[in-house]
């Protein structure tokens, strides 16, 4: 029983421990099956965002094909419209292949340019700029010598007159033992302004510091804002002060004082001091040619014989002051010429040359029925009275190794050109026409290429064509260089007919509201590329030239003063010197009013010669200055307006009778006994 006892408690140990085993396997399993369950878990969830995938993907595939089937739709209908311009496209690529294969040939037979390194001096604006302050220059030679020859006279006057009314002291000097030297020292000093105090010659200083700002920067100031309206791109134009020119028209000044003070001071010193401290005797009167003309002679009243031998007896003042005035004149004269000169550009050049109203500009690529378009609205256009087809090319015109460049004018119909320009000589006022051998050139362009009738010229239009041409008249021209040629002779000489590229048209009216609707009417089409009014035109060169009116006002107001100093000075000296004279004619009884008048009618008379040598030098200096002020693309007037010389001559007459009212109380001034006293 034990040893069964033993083995049952075997049995229940081993069946404990298989238990025990079975337990741990129980417990392994249930772990396995817990880590099952977590990934059943994680699986279905990983189950349910594959499917959520799934369906987006089903979604996107969806997309795709629709997009696919929409892609293929418009693939088809690529490739049916790629079939249906594939003809047109491959016969461009073959055009476009032919000319690029032509253009290579062309490009095959281009020559290896050439290069040239030009100075500005080839440069045509620049050297258009220095020749226009060349020409300033060239003026500025001649208005300054005759404004100081005329303030030289002045100075003359003055200071030997001064030196004149000093002889009793000039004498009294040398009486006391003064040396001629220092008698006219202290004249000269006095001329000078010099301060013996300060040692300062302050009037000289002053004088010239007042004539260098004048000179040197107000009046070219003026002068360069005036002409900047041509060059519109010069900026900073500066005046600097010229150390030359303010050394020598400074010294050029002092030199006519000091050297009218030192003629006359040798004059008075020459005399003995006796004679020098009474007055000088006046000068006798001598016959004048007049005189032996007995008829006229013998007709003279008193009055009229005394003005005449006066005249003639005070030589020094009789041709100083018909210079004088004849030089302030002539100063008048150009003033008022230039004006004429420049506002005659625009008066005749778009109202007696140009009298056409407008011209239309036609577009070079314009189809033909774009061009018939045109002409059958000016056909239908009722205030269109007439139009004709021209053309105008720029081209360089060569003579005498000259070139200038201008513009070529070919008119469709040569019988009809006088209609819209008037060919004529300015001088012989005959009018041209144009013919089938020869050509008609502007009158500036004939100057400078120096050609006259009869002569042959070459038009250049590039570097390889030349034809030449005879110039059969020259035709008046203030703007711009033309050459007017007949279709014919065109088509002979450059071997095609030309191309017509402007219309000229004449209107009914002219007025600027009518001109605007005008051009907005023919811009509209397409044929036209511009439209421009010959009244535009005239107006801007007007605009462009009035700023040089205050060069003109300024030599008109500075002679007007220098004429109105001449007379006053000469007029106050004159007086001065015959006081005693003028006091007897007082005395012998006659009234303020006839003394006056016999001082009056020599100044008239004067005034008359000064006018007249006036009206010669201011002539001749007017052709000068016109000649010399032209800039190449214009053409002054060489006329004076007969206004200007009645401007000119009623501004000289008009300073002589302000300063004779000036004078006349003067004349009332005189006291008779303190005139007629004896020097004794």
């Amino acid at each position: 029983n034990i040893a069964a006892a033993e083995a049952g408690i075997a049995q229940m140990k081993a069946g404990l421990n298989l238990i025990d085993s079975k337990k741990a396997e129980a417990d392994a399993g249930l772990k396995v099956l817990a880590e099952k369950r977590l990934e059943i878990e994680e699986g279905q969830k990983t189950l349910a965002e594959k499917k959520a995938e799934l369906k987006d993907a089903e979604e996107q595939l969806a997309e795709g094909k629709r997009t696919l089937a929409k892609s293929e739709a418009e693939l088809a209908d690529g490739r049916r419209e790629y079939n249906e311009k594939k003809a047109d496209a491959d016969k461009e690529i073959a055009d476009g292949q032919s000319k690029i294969d032509d253009s290579r040939a062309d490009l095959a037979d281009i020559k290896e340019p050439k290069w040239y390194v030009l100075d500005r001096d080839y440069l045509q604006t620049c050297v258009e700029y220095g020749q226009d302050a060349e020409r300033i220059g060239n003026i500025g030679k001649v208005f300054p010598l005759i404004f100081f020859i005329v303030a030289a006279l002045v100075s003359l006057t003055t200071m030997t007159r001064m030196v004149e009314e000093q002889r009793v002291q000039i004498g009294s000097l040398k009486a006391l033992g003064y040396s001629g030297w220092d008698v006219a020292q202290k004249n000269i000093y006095y001329d000078l302004g010099y301060d013996e105090e300060t040692g300062l010659v302050l009037a000289s200083v002053i004088g010239s510091v007042i004539g260098v700002v004048v000179g040197q920067w107000l009046f070219p100031t003026v002068i360069i804002k005036a002409y900047g309206i041509l060059y519109v791109n010069v900026k900073d134009l500066v005046t600097p002060m010229d150390p030359y020119c303010t050394a020598s028209a400074a010294i050029a000044a002092i030199v006519c004082t000091v050297g009218a003070t030192l003629l006359a001071c040798i004059k008075e010193l020459k005399a003995v001091p006796a004679s020098l401290m009474r007055p000088e005797a006046p000068k006798s009167g001598k016959r004048i040619l007049l005189e032996r003309i007995t008829p006229i002679w013998s007709r003279l009243s008193f009055t009229r014989k005394a003005t005449f031998r006066n005249l003639f007896r005070y030589k020094k003042r009789f041709f100083m002051t018909i210079f004088g005035i004849g030089g302030c004149m002539a100063l008048l004269l150009v003033g008022y010429g230039i004006k004429d000169a420049i506002l005659c550009i625009g008066t005749r050049q778009f109202g007696e040359i140009s009298v056409y109203q407008s011209y239309m500009t036609t577009n070079k690529d314009a189809k033909e029925e774009e061009i018939k378009a045109i002409y059958e609205q000016l056909d239908n256009d009722e205030t269109v009275t007439s139009y004709m087809n021209f053309r105008e090319s720029s081209i360089d015109i060569s003579a005498n190794n000259v070139t200038k460049s201008g513009y070529l004018v070919i008119p469709e119909d040569r019988n009809e050109l006088s209609k819209y320009y008037v060919l004529k000589g300015r001088l012989s006022k005959e009018h041209y026409e144009l013919d089938d051998d020869s050509i008609v050139i502007s009158e500036k362009l004939a100057s400078l290429l120096s050609v006259k009738e009869g002569d042959t010229v070459t038009l250049k239009d590039d570097d390889t064509s030349y034809h030449e041409a005879r110039v059969a008249h020259i035709t008046e021209n203030y703007f711009q260089h033309y050459v007017y040629m007949s279709s014919a002779l065109y088509e002979r000489l450059y071997g095609q007919e030309p191309e017509y590229n402007n219309i000229v048209v004449d209107t009914i009216r002219d007025d600027e509201e009518f001109e605007e609707d005008f051009g907005k009417r023919y811009l509209d089409l397409k044929g036209i590329s511009g439209v421009n009014f010959i009244s535009t035109t005239a107006g801007q060169i007007a605009n462009m030239l009035r700023s040089m009116d205050v060069i003109i006002y300024v030599l008109i107001i500075s002679a007007g003063l220098l004429a109105f100093v001449v007379l006053y000075n000469l007029n106050n000296i004159n007086i001065t010197e015959r006081r005693r004279e003028l006091a007897t004619i007082k005395v012998l009884g006659f009234y303020d009013r006839e003394t006056a008048m016999y001082v009056y009618r020599e100044n008239v008379f004067l005034t008359i010669f000064g006018i007249i040598f006036g009206l010669v030098i201011g002539r001749i200096l007017h052709i000068f200055v016109v000649l010399t002020a032209e800039i190449d693309l214009l053409m002054f007037a060489r006329e004076i307006q007969p206004l200007s010389y009645v401007k000119s001559i009623g501004f000289t007459i008009l300073f002589t009778i302000i300063i004779n009212v000036v004078m006349f109380y003067q004349l009332k001034k005189i006291n008779m006994v303190e005139s007629l006293k004896s020097v004794e």
